[in-house]
């Protein structure tokens, strides 16, 4: 009976991990953006929120232990802040994605490298409103369906339809944290994010039958920085 029981608990557990996207044979994402993400994902983090569905669960390694808390440092020495790490009492999830992007050899001139997620938004708007972007374009999050290696970007309250011009004048007051996207099918979005349950978590968030992001509970979304390949 008891190994009956065994049986059946770990075929459970090989079928959720199945769902949640999860499964020992995954591969990492084509997008080196989105592969720098994940593969921090697979090292240092394990967690997973699932918003709006039944995947979530707990399992990562915490900012403020061995070893994601020396790793926070080198996050931080990426986004021009060496004296910081993980104990340090500092949002870190700019950070995050400075590493990440520069990780997967993002230049400097399409992506300015800093530890608020604000600054290098206001660079990429600043360009678009003098009719010359970059790489990366800031579109207000119902624009567009997001796609492996862009960002996500959450604000701190819901708004109406922006365009270039209102997005820049929000930015610095309104804009609380971005993911990477790691892929988007089957109606949901998979990111993961720096500082996020004080891990390296990824997050799934459902998605209409466009790709595009749909309003969910906890994360007022502000943006999707697309980037253009």
């Amino acid at each position: 009976m008891a190994l009956r029981f065994r049986l059946l608990l770990a075929a459970l557990l090989v079928s959720l991990v199945s769902a949640c996207g999860m499964s020992g044979d995954e591969s990492a994402p084509s997008d080196k953006v989105a592969a720098a993400a994940w593969h921090e994902w697979r090292r240092y983090g394990g967690n997973i929120l699932d918003y709006g569905g039944r995947h979530s669960r707990n399992g990562g390694g915490h900012e403020t232990r061995e070893p994601l808390a020396s790793r926070i440092g080198t996050y931080w020495r990426a986004a021009g802040h060496p004296e910081w790490d993980g104990r340090t009492n500092k949002p870190w999830s700019g950070a995050f994605v400075a590493w990440v992007v520069k990780d997967a050899g993002v230049n400097g001139r399409d992506f300015r490298l800093g530890g608020r997620h604000a600054d290098y938004m206001k660079a990429m708007l600043d360009l678009q409103i003098d009719g010359q972007p970059g790489r990366y374009m800031v579109k207000d999050w119902r624009d567009v369906a997001p796609k492996s290696g862009d960002l996500v970007c959450a604000g701190a309250r819901a708004s109406g339809h922006r365009d270039a011009r209102a997005l820049r004048a929000a930015v610095d007051r309104e804009v609380t944290h971005c993911d990477v996207v790691i892929d988007n099918r089957n109606g949901r979005l998979r990111v993961v994010g720096g500082n996020v349950s004080d891990s390296v978590s990824m997050s799934f968030f459902p998605t209409d039958s466009s790709g595009r992001l749909q309003p969910v509970r906890g994360r007022p979304w502000f943006a999707v920085v697309d980037k253009r390949d």
